[in-house]
């Protein structure tokens, strides 16, 4: 019991003074400490990036959902303007002499 209680104060003395880890020998793994930081820093660095990237793909995704409907009603209204009677009546509103033909053309030989 005597060296159970001598080694636990010991252990908050050397705790204490900051020497823990000298006296536990952890220096002799100081190289594959530091090679595990510097991965654990760049598996933080390189999730950050794929985060980043997923931000911006949700963002272009709803950019182009915005453009297709954009597209499709532009289409629309192109077919729309297709007829006949639709560019007759912008001729109209536009206050053109233009008309449709009354005859059909005259074929020359």
């Amino acid at each position: 019991m005597n060296k159970t209680a001598y080694a636990i104060k010991e252990f908050f003395i050397s705790l204490g003074r900051g020497d823990l880890l000298t006296r536990l020998r952890v220096d002799r793994l100081l190289p594959y400490i530091l090679y595990l930081f510097a991965l654990g820093c760049i598996s933080i660095w390189m999730s950050y990036h794929a985060e980043q990237t997923m931000l911006k793909v949700e963002k272009n995704n709803e950019i182009i959902r915005t453009l297709k409907i954009y597209n499709a009603q532009k289409t629309y209204e192109l077919v729309g303007l297709d007829r006949i009677a639709t560019v007759e009546k912008m001729l109209e509103e536009a206050g053109s002499q233009v008309k449709s033909p009354e005859k059909p053309a005259d074929v020359l030989d």
